[in-house]
């Protein structure tokens, strides 16, 4: 009797089934819900954990795949991929007629493969401009490049030619490359070298106008200001800068604020190897990389108040003076944590990044552990080389914990 009631029982589920397909329905939308179409997984901007990759490494699948393998193991969740350096080539076959007519375009790279397997492995995408120094536009378009006193063109130390930032020729053809990019899938666009020249007979340097301090940061604002206004809400817009930017006019153009008011992010390249020494009181500022993080940090986010622009700083992931591996770029990260900066971008010359230095994917080990770093001091009196080069840092840190207005806790 009751092995007939449970066969009756699952001949009128099976039919309320099949008259109202709608339930299926409904169950398979439940179950699935939570799972959207790789197209639509968005990262949130401002939380943005990202690794510098050159057009060589994303041009070959097998390296660039490995990036991505990085990335599907630990906290990345974006890329910034060079698509026009300072040489002035165009990485991929963009549509842009000026840059066909000079012969800009080297089409190394798929963008719609990179896109696809990007959107794959759920990672924003950055492309990455260099605007102002741009060798090919310059030499094949002098009318749009800084030229010297007597009418030539003018190029720096290195033998680079640049092209003229009050030049609105220049601006809309950097901007046209830059919606391409956006058309074409990525997420945002990160300007590079958005500045006037550093090196090379400076003072023979010939604008069309005469050129000060002052008409420089407006005109490179105003150029940050005509590209946001360009894309709208289509795409995000970064700029990257100097470090020392942040809190001064190296005469290159780049304020801080003024780009912060159109840029949605800002990306100091606050490289602990490139200060001085006696920087922010610290003697040898390579050596102190939690510090240089720290300091910049602090001036940085006080300074971008009301901007509505983010912080999402370049961090250091590569050797000069002093070795750098997992302690150094975790001491980085740390710095800005304790700022609530979420966001941040890692260079490396050749695209190898200390794996050991980010938290695995989901913030859990193979184990299933939660990894929790340890505080900054205790990471670097168990490293033998940071016990011997780090010691001023672990010192600055105690002294600055011990200062009222220090919160060392997260």
């Amino acid at each position: 009797m009751t092995s007939k009631k449970l066969i009756l029982s699952g001949i009128i589920l099976l039919s309320s089934i099949i008259l109202t397909p709608s339930l299926l329905n409904a169950e398979s939308s439940y179950m699935y819900s939570s799972i959207p179409p790789l197209s639509t997984i968005k990262i949130p901007p401002d939380e943005v954990k990202g690794i510098h990759i050159t057009s060589s490494v994303a041009s070959n699948f097998k390296l660039f795949k490995q990036c991505l393998s990085l990335a599907d193991r630990t906290e990345l969740n974006a890329v910034v991929i060079d698509i026009k350096e300072t040489d002035g080539v165009i990485a991929y076959k963009a549509d842009i007629p000026l840059a066909r007519e000079i012969g800009a375009i080297k089409s190394i790279l798929d963008i719609d493969e990179i896109i696809k397997l990007c959107n794959q492995h759920r990672l924003y995408k950055i492309a990455r401009i260099c605007v102002f120094k741009d060798n090919l536009l310059a030499q094949k378009r002098p009318d749009m490049a800084i030229l010297d006193k007597n009418g030539q063109i003018w190029s720096d130390f290195k033998g680079c030619c640049w092209t003229n930032p009050y030049s609105h020729d220049v601006w809309e053809y950097n901007f046209s490359l830059a919606k391409d990019l956006i058309i074409r899938g990525f997420d945002e666009i990160q300007f590079d070298y958005l500045r006037f020249p550093t090196d090379g007979r400076i003072s023979n340097c010939w604008y069309g106008k005469e050129r000060n301090n002052k008409t420089a940061m407006i005109t490179i604002s105003d150029f940050v200001r005509f590209c946001k206004q360009g894309l709208g809400a289509k795409g995000y817009i970064s700029v990257d800068v100097f470090g020392l930017s942040i809190d001064r006019d190296l005469g290159i153009g780049q304020d801080f604020i003024g780009i912060a008011k159109y840029a949605d992010f800002i990306s100091p390249m606050v490289y602990p190897s490139h200060y001085y020494r006696g920087e922010y009181g610290l003697m040898d500022p390579d050596a102190m990389p939690y510090d240089v993080i720290n300091f910049s940090t602090k001036i940085a986010m006080s300074k971008l108040e009301g901007t509505g622009c983010k912080l999402r700083s370049w961090l250091q992931d590569f050797s000069l003076k002093h070795q750098y591996g997992t302690v150094e770029v975790q001491l980085q990260i740390k710095a800005l944590s304790q700022h609530g900066c979420n966001s941040w971008l890692l260079w490396n010359p050749f695209c190898k990044y200390t794996e050991e230095a980010l938290m695995p994917d989901e913030d859990a080990d193979k184990n299933g552990n939660f990894y929790i770093p340890s505080p900054p001091e205790e990471e670097m009196l168990k490293n033998e080389s940071l016990r011997l080069a780090g010691l001023s840092t672990i010192s600055s840190m105690i002294v600055e914990r011990c200062s009222s207005d220090y919160d060392f806790e997260d």
